[in-house]
């Protein structure tokens, strides 16, 4: 069983670090979470109500974006700022020499944030995302959500992906991994 913290809960301050681990063109270094006597191996989070900006079907993008009187933005900011930071300390540990990008050029984490406004990746397949409206399961579609629409999501970060190239070298770049998990569609405007 896996358990989501409410945004409001979260402190970016106690995210945890655990071993690398390769794929295919990237290294996923995962998140852990401990908040005093509780530790999760993964972070899942579930977001305040956002209101629909921007859907884009085509990359599978979706972008929210904060109400004025909510202030959670502001930790997921400084969780993006930690994750800069872990990566100029740590890449070293988490590659091996002939891994190491040649021109030494170190690119910041791929932003997710921008003036109040989070972009996060449907799945490959937005159809069978866990999509709740008017306390109803329902199919993801454009005909179901739209922009103005006021969702919740439940989101799980899976760590930083160094995106590799086909040599297997680090391209200096990289991402906070995520999926949603579920969305609920809570308001329309």
């Amino acid at each position: 069983m896996e358990f989501a913290i409410p945004i409001s809960r979260f402190d970016p301050n106690n995210i945890k670090w655990g071993q690398p681990r390769s794929g295919p063109f990237r290294k996923i270094i995962p998140f852990g979470y401990k908040d005093n006597q509780v530790s999760f191996n993964s972070l899942i989070f579930i977001l305040e109500p956002m209101r629909v900006v921007g859907i884009d079907w085509d990359k599978n993008q979706l972008i929210l974006e904060e109400g004025n009187t909510m202030s959670f933005m502001s930790k997921l900011e400084q969780l993006q700022k930690n994750v800069n930071m872990s990566i100029a300390e740590n890449y070293t540990k988490w590659l091996s020499e002939n891994e190491m990008p040649e021109s030494g050029i170190l690119n910041p984490v791929q932003p997710w944030l921008k003036n109040r406004r989070i972009t996060l990746y449907l799945s490959s397949e937005p159809k069978n995302l866990t999509f709740y409206s008017d306390s109803n399961k329902d199919i993801l579609s454009d005909k179901t959500l739209k922009p103005g629409d006021i969702i919740r999501a439940t989101v799980k970060l899976h760590g930083i992906s160094l995106q590799m190239s086909h040599l297997d070298v680090w391209t200096g770049k990289s991402r906070i991994q995520h999926n949603m998990m579920e969305l609920y569609k809570v308001n329309h405007d």
